[in-house]
This record gives structure tokens, C-alpha cells and sequence, in this order.
């Protein structure tokens, strides 16, 4: 008799399907030593042998004769590949507009959204989840109260269990910032406020690193909300990336100045959706991307991104991902690579 499937296994089919289905569209960072490399080209370079060869030939008739008449016979074997192959932090920068919100899986499952886009933006935020076959985030980040990061916050917390929600020590007077603390109050959600320093990380996945680097305890940051965005970095293996939110200039001299040595990714998400009061050149030398993200509407009112930031990134010579010209940008990241997969929107 067959077990019923958990909510779990089934939420980790449909992660390994879709990651799978997307397949590979471009290795952004690479890792691997040299001798890895050369280990690699060998393997494939390999001639197969007329024995080999006729094994091949008879594995793909069997394989075909099971799938016509036994196709449930596959569904461990396709899923143990899946599984190797969606081995890493799956990364979804979301398609809201002019707004910001990013979803993350663990190589165990782990869930993590971090920012909510704005108040017309749950339908796409939702749409990706459902993809993902998330019924519970893990964690849930705010990185600062306004309304084109926290917009549909309120309808992620009704429709979602969320097991821990993280905001900084930072309020707005607005109706979107009040839905959102009635509606973690009613269904009575973890919530901690969280600085950044060298030492603060948040619990996530045994296999993944999530430091705090911003916004620094004690630090005057004049009430600008922006500035007050928490910035996380995500490690797993030799692979990093950096969220920022909307930290601007000042926020980005100060974590310079305190944790320049953690600031290092390959992956970084633009802050303030390519502002010129964010992206400092200095911020962006400390970091060295290889890539970037940059989270915006086609044709906002804000004209961003904004020329200088483009011609600083340009410099850089890192690629540029754009969710206005893209759509929803997935990535993973696995111990040795950033590979760049298909499927937007």
C-alpha cells in the first residue's frame, strides 16, 4: 500500500520539478578550481566504448518500454535526479513593479520572503509561491516600513503560517504599516526587531549563513526609513548573496566602516531599486559583485534606475539582471556556482 505524501514531500516535488523544468540558462559565478574544472572536461570528453554504447542503447529502450506501460515506476528515480540537481538556495526576485520582494528555499526546504512588494502585488507574489508549492514561510523578513516593501504584507501573514517575522526597530504612520501589526498580532506570529553587527544571523538552514549587517544598533540615521532597511547576506558554501532593501549612502558608509570584510558577494540586489542615493561607489567596490539585481517598474515616476548608478555598475563591469525588462529573476545558488535559470514570469 502506498504512504500518503506529506505536505513537506510535496512541496519539495514541486521545488525539484520546477527547478529542473527551468533548466540552466547561464552560469553567472564559477567556483570550481582549476583541477575540478579539468576533472569536468575530462569526464565529458570521455569516448564511450562499443560496449558502452550498446548498455546506453538497451537502458533507453527499457526506459521508454517503462514509461509507456509503468510510468509510476520512474517517479523515485526522476526525483532523486531533481533533488541533485535543485541542490542549492533557490533565489526568486519577484516581479512587483516598483517594489521589492525576494523569495528563498534552502537546499533542506527552508522558506524565506523577504519584503512584500507593494499593496497591489500579493497575486504575484503568490503566484510564485504557489509554483513552489509553499504553504508555510520559514522566516519573514521587513526591511523597512514603506509601502513598496511591505504593501501586501498583511495578506502574506493571513494566507501563510510564518514561523519567525523579522523588522527593524523602525515605524511609519501609514494604514499598510498598522494592517501589518494587527494582523501579526491576531494570528499571534513570532515577531523580533533585529540590528546588524558582525555577529547577528538569523536561524534558518544548518547548510546556509544569513548574517544581519544593517540597520547597526545606536548608529543616527535621522529617521530616514531608508536607511534604517535591514541588509542580510546569504552564504552557502563559496556562493553569497546580498539583499539590501533600501539602504542608502549613509547605511552603506557605515557598514563599511564596521564589517567591510562581510560585505564581499556575488550576487547583490540593488539598493532602493537603482536610486543614485544608494549604490555608493564605495559600497560597490566593497562588495564586488558579479551580478546584480535590480528589483523596478517599467517606466516608474522615479527614473530609476538612475543614470549614475548604471554608469557605476557599468564600471564594475558585473552583470545586470532588471525585473522591468525580465520579469521575476530565478537564480540558484549552489556550494561552487550562481547559475542564471529560465522561466520568467
Amino acid at each position: 500500500m502506498q504512504k500518503k505524501k506529506t505536505a513537506h514531500n510535496k512541496a519539495n516535488e514541486t521545488k525539484n520539478a520546477n527547478v529542473t523544468a527551468r533548466a540552466t540558462e547561464k552560469v553567472i559565478v564559477d567556483k570550481k578550481t582549476p583541477e575540478e574544472k579539468k576533472e569536468e572536461t575530462e569526464r565529458e570528453e570521455v569516448p564511450k566504448s562499443g560496449k558502452a554504447k550498446l548498455i546506453s542503447i538497451l537502458s533507453a529502450v527499457v526506459l521508454a518500454l517503462i514509461l509507456i506501460f509503468k510510468p509510476e515506476l520512474l517517479l523515485g528515480a526522476i526525483n532523486s535526479v531533481a533533488t541533485e540537481s535543485a541542490d542549492g538556495v533557490y533565489a526568486a526576485f519577484i516581479d512587483v513593479g516598483q517594489g521589492d520582494s525576494i523569495f528563498l528555499r534552502s537546499p533542506n526546504g527552508k522558506t524565506m520572503l523577504v519584503d512584500a512588494g507593494t499593496p497591489d502585488s500579493f497575486e504575484s507574489i503568490q503566484n510564485v509561491l504557489s509554483e513552489e508549492g509553499v504553504t508555510k514561510l520559514d522566516v519573514v523578513v521587513m526591511t523597512h516600513p514603506h509601502s513598496d516593501h511591505m504593501g501586501s504584507m498583511k495578506r502574506v501573514i493571513d494566507n501563510y503560517d510564518i514561523g519567525t517575522f523579522y523588522m527593524p526597530d523602525a515605524v511609519n504612520t501609514t494604514s499598510s504599516f498598522d494592517r501589518m501589526l494587527s494582523a501579526l498580532e491576531k494570528k499571534k506570529v513570532k515577531t523580533k526587531v533585529i540590528w546588524g553587527s558582525a555577529k547577528t544571523t538569523i536561524n534558518w538552514d544548518g547548510d546556509v549563513e544569513v548574517r544581519v549587517l544593517s540597520p547597526i544598533k545606536g548608529a543616527d540615521y535621522q529617521d530616514n526609513l531608508n536607511d534604517m532597511s535591514v541588509v542580510i547576506k546569504v552564504t552557502y558554501g563559496e556562493t553569497s548573496l546580498l539583499l539590501t532593501g533600501d539602504a542608502e549612502s549613509y547605511a552603506e558608509e557605515l557598514m563599511i566602516a564596521s564589517e567591510k570584510e562581510l560585505l564581499q558577494a556575488d550576487v547583490l540586489k540593488i539598493g532602493h531599486h537603482g536610486s543614485s542615493t544608494s549604490s555608493s561607489q564605495a559600497f560597490l567596490d566593497a562588495v564586488q559583485p558579479k551580478a546584480v539585481v535590480i528589483s523596478l517598474g517599467k517606466n516608474n515616476d522615479y527614473g530609476h534606475p538612475h543614470r549614475e548608478t548604471m554608469q557605476r555598475l557599468k564600471k564594475l563591469g558585473t552583470e545586470i539582471y532588471r525585473t522591468d525588462e525580465l520579469g521575476t529573476v530565478r537564480m540558484l545558488f549552489t556550494e561552487s556556482e550562481v547559475r542564471l535559470l529560465k522561466g520568467s514570469k
